[in-house]
């Protein structure tokens, strides 16, 4: 039997999603059981069977009809619909190239880090993908699409955050610290802050263990219990906070 294998959405480990989905989706194509798909979806001449990174190759490259690419994705979505795993899988696979390029084309702010983008860009595809017509004939570029705006969307609100306040934290702004004062001030600097109620505890924990002592934000927010993306916009607020408090000399 072939084991099941899912997007993994939530990070739980230094690799990034985008990787993750990726190794999951090459696993499919590997020995024992190969996961394949007829060769006549593509040409029609053609018999036999294709492994599925073989038919992604083929879905990208530009001698690929419109016609070959609605009807692979017609039945990829047809057997998810029947079948379930791991047929998402090979979906959300079939559109790693286009996310790719979606993210190389976007500008992202100091305060998104890029893991959080690739936990976005996911989650909308498999949001689309749970909505998706089997027989939509662009199912691959709507599922693109709607990565494409979910990474736009967490950008603008990043972009939009850090004109809401004087002087926004950046990415470089707790190391900076660090280098003058040592990291035993800046913890001290935190500390006060908890005191002052300008900062949680979970807050202070999350900026020291992910700024200070470099942890992936997945370990830290699992300390703290929150969720990844909790994680990141708590956190992203209360560094604002911490930097509003600072200008104001009130710590």
């Amino acid at each position: 039997m072939r084991p099941t294998l899912v997007p993994s959405i939530r990070s739980t480990a230094s690799v990034s999603s985008l990787e993750e989905v990726e190794s999951a989706f090459l696993a499919l194509a590997g020995a024992p059981w190969p996961l394949t798909l007829p060769s006549s979806l593509l040409t029609e001449s053609a018999a036999g069977s294709l492994p599925v990174t073989v038919v992604r190759s083929r879905l990208v490259h530009p001698s690929c009809t419109a016609e070959a690419r609605a009807q692979v994705w017609r039945e990829v979505l047809g057997r998810r619909q029947a079948q379930g795993e791991p047929w998402g899988t090979v979906a959300v696979g079939f559109c790693l190239p286009g996310l790719r390029r979606v993210l190389a084309r976007l500008s992202r702010p100091a305060e998104v880090e890029a893991c959080e983008l690739e936990q976005e860009v996911l989650t909308a595809v498999c949001a689309e993908l749970a909505v998706l017509p089997v027989e939509e004939p662009q199912a691959g570029l709507q599922l693109v699409r709607a990565a494409d705006r979910a990474a736009h969307r967490l950008v603008y609100a990043a972009q939009r955050a850090r004109r809401s306040v004087v002087v926004p934290l950046n990415e470089e702004s707790v190391p900076q610290h660090r280098a003058a004062g040592g990291a035993a001030e800046v913890f001290a600097v935190l500390e006060k802050a908890v005191d002052a109620g300008v900062l949680g505890t979970e807050e202070a924990e999350l900026i020291a263990q992910t700024r200070l002592e470099r942890q992936v934000m997945a370990k830290a927010a699992a300390a703290v219990g929150m969720s990844v993306r909790a994680a990141f916009r708590r956190r992203s607020a209360a560094e604002q906070r911490l930097a509003a408090a600072l200008v104001a000399r009130e710590l």
